[in-house]
Parts: structure tokens; C-alpha cells; sequence
């Protein structure tokens, strides 16, 4: 019998290999394994050697330790895990009847399949089994379904039994997680929103491959789609989104003036790329991202790293030149601003982390001490990507490359030889830069982690949730609401050159991102599959210029230029109370969602009696009383400044009552 097949499934199919079990960094009772079993070697040794074997009884294996405690026959605080007689039971005692060897020590799990491997839908309330297999080393097919470890993504949708008995219990599309013997899968399963033959959907807005997709999506689930956002909610969404900006009375007027047509919109979505606001506001996304900040990087860097990224976007360089760059750069940090990619951190640990989450979308944090329990990647993948940066440092104020440094793996103490995460050839022992053969690999049109992991960051800045989320964390137990939709972004993205503006012209001018929020009643349900679009809130930034554009008043930065935009500053150190308590990304860790401080409280206190709106209500007042003589027009020119639009029938009348009961505007 062989341990790492036949006893070691065993163990952590009862769960004795956990983190909260004798699987935590420092074991249990003094019994420690490796986290659901990624080590066998150790788990070996700990379990046939350690306290001179007094845990195993080769001549009574049904006295043995290793099974007296799980069965509850001595005291065990982690309960009763292995029934007596069981097949775990039986399994464990014939191997320690034949000696408890190890078994042949290149023999090991290969990869795992499951099936139906496509997913299913079922009706709610409804069950179905799925089957595991697993492919051995010795070439050896074993269906592992009893051992295999499931659990939901989304237990509100579906939930799953020890043996993989599938129970859909609500409406949507989840996946389950399937684990066994170190390798990942995962399988959608769910159900339609209604079982009724399929919604009318002839009106879904066909623009382009995005909505042959997303509809594709959207009637196999049987959800209408909502309807086309009316005019003014494209607009005014389409301005926020590409130039982080409303749209002015002029730009409104214009807009409504012509006959609604797709080249309508097109030609606005054409104009926005073309404005410096949209440098402006998508230089602050990318600045984000990479975690532009003078605390870290001083003054001086902060401000040429900015400024070479605003360049970038403004000339639009491809991503895949501008990821190279920066995986590159060296030199003065001050003067050659790429340079400070490499300034958030000395550790190459770290550096391998941080370029995994921001440019692969994938969170390789836990293999560092283990195995990756959700994912592919095992200790010995993340330190190898680790060693690509050990020999980068920081010398007299200069990025460099140096002859020496290195990675020790921690389980063997040998140095790691670079290599990328999921294989591929090692950096060669000639490079006098170990990071050119990592660069030439992430922007390879060959490997699809850059692109998709970029696609997908886009596609929930435009339209509020990403196709994967979170976003930094794509894997196969995770996969998308969509999968062909992210495939087909990806490639998109690669044929036409990793180009930034042609990714964001190509979602906008969707029928899918112009659709209304408002639900149809069935698909109020939906917050994943895009059959509406999704409320999101303003960034801190948009928000604060947005308010200063509507009321025509600039918000004030110390050290900044007069009328300087909220969007356009270098770093999150500028002092602004307004921008803090709307909740700007301080640079420093992520800036996803969650991650940020302020909104709550301090924020509706600051929009109600704060100066960012009653300082600068007296001199709207006044502008309004003085530049124009009617009550109609006032109201209209403050719905155009603050809602894009004119106000209906309804609105007009009831304002014109309130001025009027006022007695006058200034009153009201």
C-alpha cells in the first residue's frame, strides 16, 4: 500500500490535517501534520517516527494511537473522526498490518477531473452527484469521489454534501470547490431564475461580442435583461466612468438635441477618450494600483513615477510595453520614475506577492509557509517567482542589479532557481538580470494571466463587479460569472495590442454596460450575471470634483495650484479632509473595496453641515439670482449641474410650488 495514496486521503478526508486541527502551524497535542497533507514525507515521519513510533502498533494496528484517538476510544478534542469498522478504519489498519511503509516515493496524484466537468443546472430544491476522479503517476485512474473535499462558493445558491451530492437551493449560478491530494477543481452548478419557458429578451442591445456573450449567459439561466438606459443616465454614466467628470449644461444640451442612435453615443464615448480628463482620471486608477505614494517612494519619486505613467496613458503605450517597464526598470527612482515599482519593498517575498496580486490577479501569499489550499501553487512556485527578485536592490539611491542574493526554499534550505508561477523554463544562470526572461514571459501573448487579470480589473472599474472577484484573486476554484465572455476579452485585449483605450471604447460601447439599473422585477435578483446594470458609488476624488463642478466652486488643496482636480493629484499624502472622509485609497495596501477608510458618519456629517456643500450653497444662490430671472430656469440649470439632465414635468411644478411658498430662492 502506498501512504500518499491510500492512507494519507484518509487522514484528510477525516479532517485531521486542518488549520484547525493537527493541520495548524503548530500542530495539536504536539502532533503536527502539513496542512491538508502537502507535505507527505513529513506527515510520514511525524506519524511513523515521531515519539519513537508510539503511534502506530505494527503488531495491534487497532491499538494503535493514529486510531484509538479519532475513533473517540481515548480522549480526543477533535472529536470523533473516523467511525470503527469504517472504510477509513479498515484502510488505515491494513496498511499498518503491512508494515506501514511510505509505498514507492515517485508515486503521487497527478491531477484530479470532475464531472459533469461543464456544470449543470438544476431546479432549486433539486440534487445532483458528481464524480471525482484522479490520475496517478503510475498512469492509474481511481474514482476518489468518497475522499475528494467539496465545499460552495456561494452556500445562498448551492451547497454540497461530504460526498458530493449537490443541492441547488436558490436561484444563479455558483461554483463548488473540489480538493484532493493537493490538486484544485471546481465545477458551476445552479439553477434557472424561473423555471417558466425562456424570458422574451429580442430587445437586448446586440453591440458587439461583449453582449453575444453576456446574452448567451443570460438566457441559459432564463434572466430578461433590463431595458437600454434612457439618454441622460448614458451620459452622465459614461462621463463619470471614462473621464471621472459629469457632463456640463452645454454637453447635455448637445447630447439631447440629436436623434437617439448607437453613433450618438459613440461619438461621445470617442470624445471622452480623447480629453485630457481621461488621462487625468485613468492615470489615478493605474496610480492606485501600483501604490503611488510619497511615504514610501519621497516626494521627488512619487512625482516622476506619476508623471511617466501619465505619459503613458496620454501616449497610449500598450500594457503589455508598459508591465515590461516596470518589471525592468533601475536607475535613480527621482529621475527615472518606473523605477519605483521596486521601492515598496526590499523583501523578494513580498515583491512576489505584490506582482502576483496587481499584474497576475492571482494571491500567492499562502504558499509561502504551505501549499496554496484553494489553488495550484505549492511552496516550491512561489519561491521560485520569489528568486526572480532577489537580486534587486537598493544601492546609493539607485535601483540595481546585483551578482549575488537569493531565495532559500524554507522545507529544504536550497536557494529557489527563478521560475513562473505554473512552470515554464527557468531564468538562465547567464541573464545579467534575472527579471527580463519574467518580463518576456508575463507579457507573452502565450500566457493568459496578464491580460485576463487586466481585463477583468477593467471591466468592474466600468461596470461596478468584476467577472472574477474578487479581483486579485483568479483561480480555478474561483472561476468567472462568465468564463467566455473573460476568454474573449482576453484575446481582444491581445490582438489589438494590450491598448488601454480601445479595452475601455470596447465595453462602453456595449449593450450591455448602457443598460438600465433599474430591474425588471425577476432580475433584481441578479448581482453577477449583468442583466442590469449595478449602482456603484463615486471614488473619493470623483465625488469631490463632481461637487465642485455642480456648484462651480474649486475644492482648495494645500501646496496645489488653484483649481487643480481632485482626480489629477500625485499622491493620497496632500492633506484634504473631504477627500479622507469620502474615503480616498491611501496607497499603502490595496485599494479595493473594504480596504479604504471613511463614508459612515463623519462623511454624511460633512455633506450636510460641513463647508464642501453650505460654503458653496450661498454662492450657487447667488449666481443663479443674478444671472438668470426665472424660478424654470434656475431649477433647470441645478438639475443640469447635478443630475445630467432637465427635470420632468412632476419636478418642475413641485419646485416652482417650494421657490414660490419660499417667497424667493435665496429664501429656499
Amino acid at each position: 500500500m502506498s501512504f500518499v495514496a491510500d492512507v494519507l486521503p484518509q487522514l484528510t478526508k477525516a479532517g485531521c490535517n486542518t488549520g484547525a486541527c493537527h493541520g495548524a502551524a503548530t500542530g495539536q497535542g504536539g502532533f503536527q501534520l502539513s496542512l491538508l497533507g502537502y507535505d507527505p514525507e513529513h506527515d510520514y515521519q511525524a506519524i511513523t517516527r515521531e515519539l519513537e513510533g508510539r503511534r502506530i502498533d505494527l503488531a495491534t494496528p487497532a491499538r494503535s494511537l493514529l486510531l484509538r484517538k479519532p475513533t473517540r476510544e481515548l480522549d480526543h478534542e477533535g472529536g470523533l473522526r473516523i467511525e470503527r469498522d469504517s472504510i477509513a478504519w479498515r484502510k488505515l489498519v491494513d496498511w499498518m498490518s503491512q508494515g506501514a511503509g511510505y509505498g514507492p516515493p515517485e508515486l503521487h496524484v497527478s491531477a484530479i477531473e470532475v464531472h459533469p466537468p461543464a456544470g449543470f443546472l438544476i431546479s432549486p430544491g433539486e440534487s445532483h452527484s458528481l464524480r471525482v476522479t484522479a490520475r496517478r503517476s503510475d498512469g492509474m485512474i481511481e474514482e476518489v469521489t468518497s475522499l475528494a473535499l467539496y465545499s460552495p462558493n456561494d452556500d445562498g445558491i448551492a451547497e454540497v454534501s461530504e460526498d458530493g451530492v449537490v443541492t441547488v437551493k436558490n436561484p444563479g449560478l455558483t461554483a463548488i470547490m473540489v480538493r484532493y491530494s493537493g490538486h484544485v477543481a471546481a465545477v458551476r452548478v445552479g439553477a434557472p431564475y424561473t423555471m417558466d419557458p425562456e424570458p422574451a429578451a429580442d430587445t437586448f442591445p446586440v453591440r458587439n461580442f461583449i453582449d453575444e456573450h453576456v446574452f448567451t449567459g443570460l438566457k441559459r439561466l432564463r434572466l430578461p435583461p433590463s431595458a437600454l438606459s434612457v439618454d441622460p443616465v448614458f451620459l452622465r454614466r459614461v462621463h463619470l466612468d471614462v473621464a471621472g467628470r459629469l457632463p456640463t449644461p452645454d454637453e447635455i444640451e448637445a447630447f439631447q438635441a440629436r436623434a437617439d442612435s448607437a453613433a450618438k453615443r459613440m461619438d461621445v464615448i470617442d470624445r471622452l477618450l480623447d480629453e485630457p480628463g481621461f488621462v487625468d482620471f485613468w492615470t489615478l486608477k493605474l496610480a492606485d494600483l501600483l501604490l503611488i505614494n510619497s511615504s514610501k517612494m519621497g516626494a521627488e519619486g512619487a512625482r516622476a513615477y506619476h508623471g511617466w505613467l501619465r505619459q503613458q496613458v496620454a501616449d497610449n503605450v500598450p500594457m503589455d510595453r508598459m508591465v515590461d517597464v516596470l518589471l525592468t526598470a533601475e536607475g535613480n527612482p527621482e529621475k527615472n520614475g518606473p523605477a519605483n515599482f521596486y521601492r515598496l519593498t526590499r523583501d523578494p517575498r513580498d515583491m512576489s506577492e505584490f506582482v502576483g496580486q496587481t499584474l497576475l490577479g492571482t494571491q500567492v501569499a499562502c504558499a509561502r509557509c504551505h501549499n496554496h489550499p484553494f489553488d495550484r501553487w505549492t511552496m516550491d512556485d512561489y519561491h521560485s517567482f520569489a528568486a526572480y527578485f532577489a537580486r534587486t536592490g537598493l544601492e546609493e539611491g539607485r535601483i540595481v542589479q546585483r551578482a549575488f542574493g537569493e531565495v532559500q526554499h524554507p522545507k529544504t534550505g536550497r536557494d529557489a532557481s527563478p521560475r513562473p508561477l505554473g512552470g515554464g523554463v527557468n531564468a538562465a544562470d547567464h541573464e545579467d538580470d534575472r527579471r527580463a526572461p519574467l518580463a518576456k514571459w508575463m507579457t507573452s501573448p502565450d500566457n493568459p494571466m496578464f491580460p485576463r487579470a487586466f481585463v477583468n480589473r477593467v471591466w468592474k472599474e466600468l461596470l461596478g463587479r468584476g467577472l472574477v472577484e474578487p479581483v486579485d484573486d483568479l483561480r480555478p476554484t474561483n472561476p468567472p460569472s462568465n468564463p467566455a465572455l473573460l476568454d474573449a476579452l482576453a484575446e481582444h485585449f491581445i490582438r489589438n495590442g494590450y491598448d488601454l483605450r480601445d479595452l475601455i471604447r470596447t465595453i462602453v460601447s456595449s449593450g450591455t454596460y448602457q443598460l438600465s439599473s433599474r430591474a425588471n422585477g425577476l432580475n433584481h435578483l441578479d448581482d453577477r450575471h449583468f442583466s442590469r446594470a449595478y449602482l456603484k458609488p463615486l471614488t473619493a476624488q470623483v465625488l469631490a470634483d463632481a461637487i465642485a463642478q455642480a456648484t462651480g466652486v474649486p475644492e482648495d488643496f494645500a501646496g496645489q495650484p488653484s483649481g487643480v482636480r481632485a482626480v489629477e493629484l500625485i499622491d493620497p499624502q496632500v492633506p484634504s479632509y473631504t477627500l479622507d472622509v469620502f474615503g480616498r485609497c491611501d496607497r499603502t495596501v490595496t485599494c479595493a473595496p473594504g480596504s479604504q477608510t471613511g463614508g459612515g458618519l463623519s462623511q454624511a456629517l460633512h455633506l450636510l453641515n460641513g463647508p464642501v456643500i453650505n460654503a458653496r450653497a450661498g454662492q450657487v444662490a447667488q449666481r443663479l439670482m443674478t444671472s438668470m430671472q426665472s424660478n424654470e430656469d434656475r431649477i433647470r440649470e441645478l438639475y443640469l449641474r447635478t443630475l445630467s439632465r432637465s427635470p420632468d414635468a412632476r419636478e418642475l411644478d413641485h419646485w416652482t410650488g417650494v421657490l414660490a411658498q419660499a417667497g424667493s430662492p435665496r429664501a429656499a
